[in-house]
């Protein structure tokens, strides 16, 4: 019993590390992109290459990117576990989990104005670095 308290908890460490990883790469990622706040268009482009989409309004031009990543995470195996206890052997059935699919996307947009980059906002789920 005092095994898989132990267990526990290492997973509950290693899933919040996993978390604060996650916030700090995100950070990073912002960071990075509003380094590009006035830097002209053409520079952009010639950087970032073609956008996958753009929108112009009369104040300004939106240029976005995206990236999306179909992603696939396999399924693990059944076990048993073997207990002891004495002359006597147990065994407990661990279900394994089915595989599953998730998608990762990153969607930047730099507003562009008077051919410079004003502003640049990026939303999804992997926009880290």
């Amino acid at each position: 019993m005092k095994k898989n308290v132990l267990i526990v908890r290492m997973m509950m460490v290693g899933v919040s590390i996993l978390l604060l990883t996650g916030c700090v790469s995100a950070e990073k990622y912002n960071k990075m992109i509003n380094q590009w706040v006035g830097v002209d268009e053409d520079t952009l482009i010639a950087t970032w290459g073609a956008p996958t989409s753009n929108y112009q309004t009369d104040q300004a031009k939106y240029l976005t990117y995206e990236k999306v990543q179909q992603n696939y995470i396999p399924p693990t195996p059944s076990s048993v576990q073997v207990i002891r206890q004495g002359d006597a052997v147990f065994t407990r059935p661990i279900p394994g989990s089915p595989g599953y699919s998730y998608t990762s996307e990153c969607r930047t947009t730099f507003t562009i104005q008077n051919k410079r980059v004003v502003n640049v906002n990026a939303t999804g789920n992997s926009c880290v670095l």
